[in-house]
């Protein structure tokens, strides 16, 4: 379940952030947000995949 929590949080965060309007709603600033999450969770598991937090 560690492993999922930050991840879960991010998108509690980001839909939270969208569903207030706290960024432009236009759709390019939507697509944009959801493209650097996606990156970000995808560098997050490359680098628990490298380096696994049972192993350091």
């Amino acid at each position: 379940m560690l492993y999922w929590l930050p991840r879960l949080c991010l998108c509690l965060f980001v839909g939270a952030v969208l569903g207030f309007g706290l960024l432009p709603a236009t759709s390019e600033d939507i697509a944009n947000t959801l493209i650097v999450v996606a990156l970000g969770l995808g560098l997050f598991s490359l680098t628990l995949h490298v380096f696994p937090p049972e192993r350091y």
